[in-house]
C-alpha cells in the first residue's frame, strides 16, 4: 500500500496529472518563480516609532481589541497579581507549570507559592493528565500564564503551546492574564514570525503557536457585539518593564 501512494506521489505523475490539467483548461502551465515581494510594507510598520511610542501604540491597539492593559515593574507585579485577583474576586487561580526558575526571573518565587486565593491549580506537564488539566483550566477563575511576543500593531499576544502550558490554558479559563517582557514587544506579526523562526532554527519544538487578540468577540446575534462568548470573559496583558 505504502509503494502505491508513493508512486502516486511521485513527482513524474504530478507532472502528469498538472499537464493533463492546463490541456482539458486550453492553456500552459505556469512558471514555477521564487517568491517576490511587491514592496517592503510589512518591514515598514510601526519603524519610526521609538521604543516608548511603541509601547503607547501596542496598548492603544490592545484595549481597542477589548484587552486589558497594564504596565509594572517586576518588583511590583507580586502586588499586582494580589490585587487582580481580589479586582475580579478570584477564588481557583490556574497556573502553568513551569519551574522555579521561569518565576524567579519575573520576581514571583515567593508568590507563586502562596497567591491569595482558595485554591491554585498547576497544569501539569505529564502527557497521560491531558484531560485533568483541560478540567482544571475549565473550572479556574483565572489562568496567569507567560506571551512570548506581544504585536504593537495589532493588540496581538502570541503563546506557544507547550507542555508546561498547552492550548487549553489559554482558552478555558473564565479570566485570563498574560505576562508580557517589554522585551518581548514587537512591530508586527511579521517580526514575531521571524523571531519564532529563528527560536525554531535554534531547536524549538511546539505544536501551535497562538496568536490571541483579547477575548472573543461575537457580532452574529442581532448584530450586538459580545465579548468572551467563546473563552475567557476578559483577557489582560501586563507588560513587565525591567526583564
Amino acid at each position: 500500500m505504502t509503494s502505491l501512494l508513493e508512486q502516486a506521489n511521485s513527482k513524474e505523475n504530478r507532472e502528469k496529472f498538472l499537464n493533463r490539467i492546463a490541456k482539458a483548461a486550453g492553456r500552459p502551465r505556469h512558471a514555477v518563480k521564487p517568491f517576490e515581494p511587491l514592496n517592503d510594507l510589512p518591514d515598514q510598520v510601526l519603524a519610526d516609532k521609538s521604543p516608548e511610542e511603541l509601547l503607547a501604540t501596542a496598548k492603544a491597539n490592545s484595549e481597542s481589541v477589548a484587552a486589558k492593559f497594564y504596565t509594572c515593574t517586576k518588583a511590583e507585579l507580586a502586588v499586582f497579581l494580589d490585587q487582580y485577583l481580589a479586582e475580579i474576586k478570584a477564588g481557583t487561580l490556574l497556573l502553568p507549570g513551569f519551574k522555579d526558575d521561569k518565576w524567579a526571573s519575573y520576581g514571583l518565587t515567593d508568590w507563586v507559592k502562596n497567591p491569595q486565593v482558595k485554591e491554585t491549580m498547576v497544569w501539569s506537564t505529564d502527557p497521560a493528565d491531558r484531560r485533568k488539566n483541560a478540567e482544571a483550566a475549565d473550572q479556574a477563575d483565572l489562568a496567569v500564564g507567560f506571551a512570548d511576543y506581544l504585536i504593537a500593531n495589532t493588540g496581538t499576544i502570541t503563546v506557544v503551546t507547550s507542555p508546561e502550558q498547552g492550548r487549553a490554558f489559554n482558552y478555558l479559563p473564565e479570566h485570563y492574564l498574560a505576562l508580557v517582557p517589554k522585551s518581548g514587544l514587537v512591530r508586527s506579526t511579521r517580526q514575531a514570525v521571524e523571531k519564532y523562526e529563528a527560536k525554531m532554527a535554534d531547536g524549538l519544538q511546539t505544536s501551535a503557536i497562538n496568536f490571541i487578540s483579547g477575548p472573543s468577540n461575537s457580532g452574529d446575534i442581532e448584530m450586538e457585539l459580545v465579548v468572551g462568548v467563546h473563552g475567557p470573559v476578559d483577557c489582560a496583558y501586563v507588560v513587565v518593564s525591567d526583564l
